[in-house]
């Protein structure tokens, strides 16, 4: 970091920048927990063991399997900064939301249809919703959400369908990526769900530097 409190590039964030982003990612976490609560009608906790900003080629390295079928929750945020909140929960993780849900799970995912993916999407308005008011109250910039829309396929296809339906071909080079886990009675041992914002082009520099963090790169 720099004398003025500016960094070379998104790479070079240091402790305090990224602290920042734990605090932003440990409020939506706070109302996420609130509402699933209200949902499940148990008492929900979500805690947020990490916060990154992640090259956007990168995300499938985040998933032990990177070719296993996942299910996706996709809200656009249109206003000041635009992006798309996209929440993934991996095979497994999908199947016990699902079984909560509605009390049953497909065997597998590709036999998902609409009344489960109705139910999905409930999951995915609460969180993706929870995060998108915790970043605008974070940093002052005004979000509205767009109705969300649930995906099924590989990861990679995930993220690059949830980014060429918001961006066309391009999208930011970086996504602020939020590992969380959500522990809940009805949930067993909790299960793991990754939250990611894929910005437009320019919206996450104008993001960090409503936080204080000045990009020069």
């Amino acid at each position: 970091m720099k004398g003025d409190g500016s960094v070379d590039s998104i790479e070079s964030l240091d402790n305090i920048h990224k602290d920042m982003l734990k605090e932003f990612g440990n409020i939506g976490a706070g109302n996420a927990a609130t509402a699933l609560s209200s949902m499940l009608g148990t008492k929900v906790e979500i805690s947020v063991p990490s916060v990154e900003i992640v090259e956007l080629a990168k995300i499938p390295m985040k998933f032990e399997d990177p070719e296993e079928l996942v299910m996706g929750v996709a809200m656009k945020a249109e206003g000041d900064a635009e992006g798309t909140f996209l929440l993934v929960m991996d095979s497994k993780a999908s199947k016990a939301m699902l079984s909560v849900l509605i009390g049953n799970a497909p065997e597998s995912l590709t036999d998902i249809g609409e009344f489960e993916k109705s139910a999905f999407s409930e999951i995915g308005n609460i969180m993706c919703g929870s995060y998108l008011v915790a970043l605008s109250n974070f940093t002052g910039l005004n979000f509205t959400g767009t109705p969300p829309v649930v995906l099924v396929d590989m990861i990679s296809g995930i993220v690059a369908e949830a980014a060429i339906q918001t961006f066309g071909e391009s999208p930011e080079d970086y996504v602020i990526f939020i590992d969380t886990d959500i522990i809940a009675e009805t949930l067993g041992d909790g299960i793991k769900g990754m939250l990611m914002f894929i910005p437009k082009k320019g919206a996450m520099k104008k993001i960090l530097e409503v936080m204080g963090m000045k990009i020069d790169g």
